[in-house]
C-alpha cells in the first residue's frame, strides 16, 4: 500500500494529465464501465465528513475520496482499493487533487460543448480559480481574459499573479455587467447565495460552468440562465437534484438537463449549439480517476 503526500501529487499530476484522466473516465462512463454514487454527509461536533465512492472497470479499481471539513479547515484523501484482490493499492492526499480535476472537469465539459473560446471571464479569485483558468487555458486560446471578484483588489492580485504563472495577459474588471460583457464563455466558482450571472448581462451565444457549490444554499446563475440555453449539463443527475439550487429549480419548472457521462463518446453530436451550461459540483470517479493517474505517473502500478 502506498501512502502519496500532497508534494508528490504536485510533482506527478499536470493538468493535461487531469484532463486526460477526466475524458477517459467519463467515456468509459458512459459505455456503463464506471459507477459514482452521490456524496453522502455525516454531520458530528461541528464537523461534516463527506464520502464519495466510485468505481473504475478498465483499471479494476474502486474507492473513494473522502474528506472531513470544519471551521477549523479542511483534510482531503482518496482511496484506492483493486477490486480484483481486494487490496488497498494506495491513499492518496488530495487538496491538491482535487483543485487539479475541478478545474480539469469544466475543461472538459467546456472542449465539448464550447470549444472556440473567444473571450472567457472568471468569476472568483481564490485557490480553485487557479486551476478554473489553468484548465481553460489547456483545452483552448482564448483571445482576452476578464476576472471579477466582488473584492476588486483580490480580482487585480489574481490577475497579476496568474498573468505571470500562466504568460498570458489577464484583466481584472470592477462590476459584473462589465465581466459579462461580450463573454461568450464564463465560469464561476465562488460561494455567492444569490445569482452572480444574469441572463441579461450575456450575450446570445455562451458557454457557462457554474461549479462553486455544491449545497443548495447556494446559486451562482440566476434561472433565466438555464432557461434560454439550448441545453444544460450536470455531473450527476442525482447529486444535483440535492446539492444544486440552479438544476433543481430547473427541473421543478419542467427543465430536462443531461449528465456529462451522455455526451462523452459522442463528440460532435451537442456542438453548435448556441447557449449551454454545465453544473459541476464533483464526484467521486474523477477523484479516483485522478488518483490512479498520478499512481501511473509514479510508476507505481
Amino acid at each position: 500500500m502506498y501512502y502519496i503526500n500532497e508534494d508528490e501529487v504536485n510533482a506527478n499530476l499536470s493538468m493535461q494529465d487531469t484532463i486526460q484522466a477526466i475524458r477517459e473516465a467519463f467515456e468509459e462512463y458512459h459505455a456503463g464501465k464506471a459507477t459514482s454514487n452521490t456524496r453522502v454527509r455525516t454531520f458530528s461536533e461541528g464537523s461534516v465528513l463527506n464520502t464519495m465512492p466510485a468505481s473504475l472497470d478498465k483499471y479494476h479499481i474502486m474507492g473513494h475520496k473522502t474528506y472531513i471539513a470544519s471551521k477549523e479547515g479542511a483534510r482531503f484523501v482518496v482511496t484506492i482499493f483493486d477490486a480484483r484482490s481486494n487490496d488497498l493499492l494506495a491513499i492518496v492526499e488530495a487538496n491538491r487533487l482535487g483543485q487539479m480535476r475541478t478545474g480539469a472537469v469544466t475543461a472538459y465539459a467546456t472542449s465539448m460543448l464550447h470549444p472556440s473560446v473567444e473571450n472567457f471571464t472568471l468569476i472568483g479569485s481564490g485557490f480553485q480559480a487557479e486551476t478554473q483558468l489553468e484548465g481553460i487555458l489547456t483545452v483552448s486560446h482564448p483571445h482576452s481574459i476578464r476576472v471579477y471578484s466582488r473584492n476588486y483588489d483580490h480580482a487585480r492580485n489574481f490577475a497579476s499573479r496568474m498573468s505571470k504563472k500562466l504568460g498570458t495577459e489577464i484583466r481584472a474588471v470592477e462590476g459584473i455587467e462589465a465581466a459579462l460583457d461580450g463573454s461568450d464563455t464564463i465560469t464561476s466558482i465562488t460561494n455567492s447565495t444569490s445569482p452572480i450571472i444574469l441572463r441579461k448581462y450575456l450575450p446570445d451565444r455562451y458557454h457557462v460552468n457554474l461549479a462553486g457549490s455544491n449545497y443548495m444554499n447556494r446559486r451562482e446563475a440566476e434561472y433565466e440562465v438555464l432557461h434560454d440555453s439550448d441545453l444544460v449539463v450536470t455531473e450527476h443527475y442525482d447529486q444535483s437534484m440535492v446539492e444544486s439550487a440552479e438544476i433543481a429549480e430547473y427541473v421543478r419548472l419542467g427543465g430536462k438537463p443531461i449528465e456529462l457521462r451522455d455526451i462523452a463518446g459522442n463528440y460532435g453530436k451537442f456542438s453548435g449549439m448556441n447557449r449551454t451550461v454545465f453544473k459541476s459540483m464533483g464526484i467521486g470517479l474523477e477523484d479516483i480517476a485522478t488518483a490512479y493517474r498520478v499512481l501511473r505517473n509514479m510508476n507505481l502500478v
